[in-house]
């Protein structure tokens, strides 16, 4: 058996959660500000000939895409607002298991 040293403070874990869930809406706030921006600009090749032409290279929903980058950005204001959560359950676990630990001590 390894015994790792480990070491967590669930009330520091607990103070820095909300950090990421404020981030996440920070990119939620920029996303729809550039998906206000850019659905105000329209197709960004242009109607005309060669605009038309140049997308059949470089499609905007193709892959790698505009409105593919954009729900990689919702994806990432998720996961950043996920993270927060996930870190308040690790700290919960952590501070339970230091008391189990705790109590099984005292039963010694």
């Amino acid at each position: 058996m390894v015994v790792v040293d480990f070491f967590a403070d669930p009330e520091r874990l607990r103070a820095i959660s909300p950090q990421f869930e404020a981030l996440g809406e920070e990119v939620e706030t920029a996303l729809e500000k550039l998906r206000t921006g850019l659905a105000a600009e329209g197709r960004c090749w242009g109607g005309d000939g060669p605009g038309k032409e140049f997308e059949k290279n470089y499609p905007q929903d193709g892959d790698g895409g505009v409105n593919q980058t954009l729900d990689g950005l919702a994806k990432l204001a998720a996961a950043l607002k996920a993270t927060g959560d996930k870190i308040t359950g690790t700290a919960a676990i952590v501070q339970n298991q230091d008391q189990a630990s705790a109590d099984g001590i005292r039963k010694v």
